[in-house]
Order: structure tokens, then C-alpha cells, then sequence
């Protein structure tokens, strides 16, 4: 059964946010504070939101093979699961059937080229010293360089769409009521200046009003 945040459109943190601390609470912290900002469209901030909390029950790949998936996802992309449910959304689309309308013509279908793909990993990949599990899933590439691609993709998408993620890079993109009036080269906003967690005064420029637009 999927999962998501209690109130997607609330401005509080799950029940157990209480239990997170440090840097990933501040984060989760400014994440909400961009989104309910006046810069941010209601069916954006829905959205992203929704993607903030989401977590599916595994339903597709079996419990050994849901591991592998996880620490090959870990190795291409570093992040802690519990924040990013990346392989839980591949495990989710599959089991729906849901697929993007092409493939290799010598590639069967995504679930059946990703099983066989993660089949090409060592069963203790995810415990290996680094340098073993970069050789592991390079021979699992040039084994499977088709299925390794399109996952590959999947999980970026997933990875690089993510509130978290995009607070990390300094990304303000989604704050889209406003409009960009600072678009010559060096410019930015004061929202985007101040986005992510190296900025000198983090939330400036997100409590303003819609004067900009």
C-alpha cells in the first residue's frame, strides 16, 4: 500500500519527524518553508509535496532482488532510501505496468531487463568494499548495457526531480508564480540566491509577495 505524507498539502512534518535531527531535518525544514512560500503555484507545490513523502510497499521484484536494486541505486546515485524512495518507485511503476512507450528492440520488457540485469550483481554487492562494487556493476553494464541504461535513467529522474535533491543542488525552478525578470548571465533572483543549504541567509526572498510577477 502506497504512503504518503499525512497532509499534502499541510505545512507540518510527519508524525515522526520528531525523530530526525540534524542536517536532514534542516533540510526537510527549508524544503517546506520554499513550498508553502507565496513563489510556488498550488498544483506545483501539490505535486511536490506528494514526491517529498512518497514511499510504495514493494510489490514487483522479490525481497533478494529489492535489495540488490537498492544497493545498485545507492552505488549510481548515494542517498539514504529512507529519504528518497527511488527504487520503491521503479518496484511501483512496474508492478502497475506503466511504461514510457519504447525500448531497444533487443531488450525485453523493463521488468523482465532489469531482473536479469540485477541477477548479473554479486548477491553481497551492497557490502563490498567500494572498489569491488564499481567493478560488479561495471561488468554488469557491459552485460546488460541496455537495461543498465534505462535504469540508470529512471532512477536519475527520480533522484534529480526530488524536493530534496533539487534544495541540495540550490534549484528554485519550481517557484513558479513569480516569473524570472533576472535572467542575464550571473543574475539571480533573491529566492534563488538563497535555495540551498550553502546559502549565507537561507529563506531570504521566499516570503515575499507576488510584486515580481
Amino acid at each position: 500500500m502506497d504512503s504518503s505524507s499525512p497532509d499534502p498539502l499541510g505545512a507540518g512534518l510527519p508524525a515522526d519527524a520528531g525523530q530526525v535531527r540534524g542536517p536532514a531535518a534542516a533540510a526537510r525544514a527549508a524544503v517546506l518553508l520554499h513550498l508553502h512560500s507565496p513563489h510556488v503555484s498550488a498544483p506545483t507545490r501539490r505535486a511536490l509535496l506528494e514526491r517529498l513523502d512518497a514511499r510504495h510497499e514493494r510489490r514487483f521484484f522479490g525481497e533478494a532482488e529489492f535489495a540488490q536494486l537498492r544497493a545498485l541505486a545507492v552505488r549510481l546515485l548515494p542517498h539514504d532510501p529512507a529519504e528518497l524512495d527511488l527504487c520503491g518507485a521503479v518496484d511501483h511503476r512496474l508492478h502497475a505496468g506503466v511504461t514510457d512507450g519504447w525500448r531497444y528492440d533487443d531488450t525485453p520488457p523493463d521488468g523482465e531487463a532489469y531482473r536479469t540485469l540485477i541477477a548479473a550483481l554479486p548477491p553481497d554487492l551492497g557490502s563490498r568494499p567500494e572498489a569491488e562494487q564499481d567493478a560488479a556493476v561495471h561488468a554488469a553494464q557491459r552485460a546488460q548495457p541496455h537495461a543498465f541504461e534505462d535504469l540508470l535513467a529512471e532512477l536519475t529522474e527520480g533522484y534529480v526531480s526530488h524536493p530534496l535533491t533539487q534544495y541540495r543542488f540550490g534549484y528554485a525552478g519550481f517557484a513558479d508564480v513569480p516569473g524570472w525578470p533576472a535572467v542575464g548571465p550571473g543574475e539571480l533572483q533573491p529566492r534563488e540566491a538563497n535555495a540551498g543549504p550553502g546559502s549565507r541567509a537561507p529563506g531570504a526572498g521566499w516570503e515575499e509577495g507576488h510584486a515580481a510577477r
